[in-house]
């Protein structure tokens, strides 16, 4: 009775911590509620409430890295470039370590889930840190800091461009960094980037990459649009046998791959999957499903507009206001698929990962019954020597060597219960903490357009044009021979100002 009244009290005392444990989990690292209110901010342009958040453990990501990710593009759109610059910087040399060395504890994660390795980026958010670090230069006209950004974007597009099939993501981050060269003065390593840009991309180029002579200047408008996608919470069921856990833990990317797929696919089949051999696994998963509510809406384009001579202000509607209009077409690239493949090329390793996690629980469920039933029979044969004792045949032994007896038989069956709890707490944690892995760098754009035009020395307004409607960024002072670069975030779920000015 006294061992049992201790395994029940400490098995109370266990579960309590997990379950608490399982909560600031939830609320921590994940933090679907902490990116949301991130997120509202942004759209509400409180860039210093967002960043203030950042300072509130309840709502900042727990991650290092990822915490720099956010703080960084966060004060880039509140034009803090400082703040922007240090942090951006040093989220690259995180991601940079993070990469190389690979670093995580694998040891941890079997216990707690993927939430316990640190965050790593894949390469299309990796590409993200340096072409928001090359604007940040440029909007501060850091030129040759542009430029170190862009050759950090082409050392990463050499060294992943054999892990990436997105071509028009790869092209496109090319063509950026041969802006980026390009505006710094660099014109050999702009000419490079923009001819790899055109093999990517097909040729399908948003402009003249010609340097412009003394009486033309080159702009260059970036438009980022939505929110990316991100990881949602599932719970999937999963067929597995042996030989697809050993080809899921390959370093072969189409061996892994090709385990998970066909893991997939059972999924919709009916069959008598046990008698073949197949075990059930059901799993807290992490899945990015193609729709996204925070995706960017209507094709884009823009257009320029002379200021006419004489004239400081444009009156707009007033066709006598202007010279010529300028149209340009607009390239862009999804980063939310270019994120999503990155996503699923990872997951023939999560799902390694939490079979071995899902083996662990078996294994320690199995050792705290074995725990259990042993102290179990402990006491159970210290009763009957007692019994036997009590009726006179239990030989000539003394009380005092009967007491010692009983003391160790107890003391072993407090042992053995406390390994038992242990292995409990340990498979019952498990479970709580090994929840879906949702983090991700969730305030990057869902898609990014680039256009250029090429325009009289002078000053210009330009526009954006989205579905037939025209939006005002307002007038740009076009140099001789130079790029002049302008970024434009448009969040979701915002109205712009339209443009009323004339129709070309």
């Amino acid at each position: 009775m006294r061992v049992q009244l201790l395994v029940l009290t400490l098995a109370a005392l266990a579960l309590q911590g997990c379950a608490s444990a399982g909560q600031s989990w939830r609320a921590g690292p994940a933090g679907i509620p902490a990116e949301r209110q991130i997120r509202n901010d942004l759209v509400n342009g409180q860039y210093g409430s967002a960043l203030e958040s950042l300072k509130d453990r309840k709502v900042a990501p727990a991650d290092a890295l990822l915490r720099h990710l956010y703080k960084g593009l966060i004060a880039v759109h509140a034009g803090q470039s400082e703040l922007g610059t240090r942090a951006l910087d040093r989220a690259w040399q995180i991601s940079y370590d993070r990469y190389t060395k690979r670093v995580g504890d694998g040891a941890q994660s079997m216990v707690t889930g993927e939430g316990a390795l640190p965050y790593n980026v894949g390469p299309a958010e990796r590409l993200m840190i340096p072409y928001y670090g090359g604007l940040n230069w440029l909007a501060r006209n850091e030129r040759d800091e542009a430029a170190v950004e862009a050759r950090r974007m082409g050392v990463l597009l050499a060294s992943d461009a054999s892990n990436s099939p997105n071509a028009e993501y790869m092209g496109f981050m090319r063509y950026i960094s041969g802006v980026m060269f390009e505006v710094a003065g660099e014109r050999n390593d702009a000419d490079v980037a923009y001819r790899n840009a055109a093999v990517l991309l097909n040729g399908r180029l948003p402009g003249d990459t010609v340097a412009p002579d003394a009486e033309h200047g080159d702009v260059v408008i970036l438009i980022e649009d939505g929110f990316v996608a991100r990881p949602e919470p599932a719970d999937l069921d999963f067929w597995v046998n042996d030989a697809d856990v050993r080809e899921l833990e390959s370093r072969d990317m189409v061996v892994s791959q090709g385990a998970y797929r066909r893991a997939e696919l059972r999924r919709g089949v009916q069959r008598d999957w046990r008698a073949e051999h197949y075990r059930n696994v059901n799993l807290r998963w992490p899945v990015m499903l193609n729709g996204n509510p925070d995706a960017a809406a209507g094709a884009l384009g823009a257009r320029a507009m002379r200021v006419a001579a004489g004239i400081e202000l444009p009156v707009l509607g007033d066709p006598a206001a202007y010279g010529n209009i300028v149209i340009a077409h607009s390239v862009g690239t999804s980063v939310s698929d270019a994120v999503r493949a990155d996503f699923e090329r990872e997951q023939p390793g999560r799902i390694a990962r939490a079979l071995a996690r899902a083996a662990v629980r078996e294994v320690t469920a199995k050792g705290a019954e074995g725990a259990f039933k042993a102290a179990g029979d402990v006491l159970s044969s210290d009763d009957d020597d007692d019994e036997s004792s009590s009726d006179g045949k239990g030989g000539k032994g003394s009380k005092k060597d009967d007491g010692d007896e009983d003391d160790h038989s107890f003391a072993a069956a407090v042992v053995l219960a406390i390994i038992g709890v242990g292995l409990l707490a340990f498979h019952v944690g498990s479970q709580v903490l090994d929840q879906p892995d949702l983090r991700a760098w969730q305030v990057l754009p869902d898609r990014v357009s680039v256009s250029r035009m090429r325009l009289p020395v002078g000053e210009h307004v330009i526009e954006v044009t989205r579905n037939g409607e025209a939006y005002s960024l307002g007038t740009v002072t076009v140099k001789p021979g130079e790029v002049t670069v302008l970024v434009h975030r448009w969040w979701p779920g915002t109205t712009p100002v339209v443009a009323s000015t004339i129709q070309p």
